[in-house]
């Protein structure tokens, strides 16, 4: 994977499509045709990104992590996550994006963008895997997105809408997430997952304890930790180290910043402090990985 800094690209709404009121629909089969089946270059986007494919082989690398691309399965990808794709051979499947006032204009609640699963920061996104029986629910929907956005009838953007909606709804309710019994229990745990995130992303900078957001969140820090870790596999420990990490990389990699400047951008009171945290985690020095990215 080409990680040079100076190759990286934060790509517009505008850019990557013509825009249909904040929404496009390409097939993964043109848009390789268009590369000459060539690997896209590592990039960002200011807009969300469904990818669905539905036959494909190869490798996609998000923020740092690699994960195989396999039959039936759906990739969910945030605005400002680095992405690149490479395929082995011509895919077919779909590529979905939409912007945040999409999302406004169609009253598509943030709970589902930010529930549980599907959109994750920090490298956290492995693929939704699709099982045989859903499949066509999945293609059925996409072939309907694609008819409502080419159409010039009366209110086809409500059409899309409702359908990335719909999409939406289906993919998180086939999220491979332990669930309980108790409805009641559910929602109390998945109210404190999200606001936990939420939380985090705003305050990763300032608040690396568990307590500090467990305090915000009138629990204590054992049960956000079990809770979090119930819905997502990993504690809300390890969610606030990812997170510090993944912007440390970033940083390290799209920018010139000191090691000095980066440690006090994140939190820490002393630069030592922040490189044996960084080698603790990745096992190479801030410098060390900054040399190895870009040179890899």
């Amino acid at each position: 994977m080409n990680l040079l800094h100076k190759d990286i690209k934060t790509y517009s709404f505008t850019e990557a499509s013509q825009g249909y009121a904040g929404f496009a629909l390409k097939k993964l089969d043109v848009v390789y045709q268009n590369a000459n089946g060539e690997a896209d270059s590592p990039h960002r986007h200011d807009y969300y990104t469904i990818i669905f494919i539905e036959k494909g082989i190869g490798t996609h690398y998000i923020d740092f992590t690699e994960f195989p691309i396999v039959d039936s399965s759906i990739f969910f990808i945030l605005p400002g996550q680095m992405h690149q794709i490479e395929f082995t051979d011509e895919p077919q499947g779909w590529v979905v994006t939409f912007t945040e006032e999409f999302l406004i204009a169609n009253s598509i609640p943030d709970k589902l963008i930010n529930d549980i699963y599907l959109f994750n920061d920090y490298g956290q996104s492995p693929p939704l895997p699709i099982n045989e029986n859903d499949l066509p629910v999945y293609r059925n929907l996409l072939i309907q997105m694609e008819h409502f956005s080419q159409s010039l009838q009366t209110y086809t953007q409500e059409a899309v809408g409702s359908l990335v909606k719909v999409f939406l709804i289906q993919s998180n309710n086939h999220c491979s997430l332990r669930k309980s019994n108790n409805p009641q229990l559910v929602e109390t745990s998945n109210h404190i997952l999200r606001t936990f995130k939420q939380q985090l992303n705003h305050k990763y900078a300032v608040a690396h304890m568990v307590s500090d957001y467990a305090d915000d969140l009138s629990v204590t820090s054992d049960y956000l930790n079990k809770t979090v870790k119930n819905l997502t596999g990993k504690s809300a420990k390890d969610h606030i180290q990812s997170k510090l990490i993944t912007e440390a990389k970033r940083s390290l990699l799209f920018s010139n910043i000191s090691n000095k400047e980066l440690a006090y951008e994140l939190g820490f009171d002393e630069a030592a402090h922040f490189n044996n945290f960084f080698k603790k985690i990745t096992g190479q020095t801030p410098s060390e990985f900054r040399v190895s990215a870009r040179q890899s």
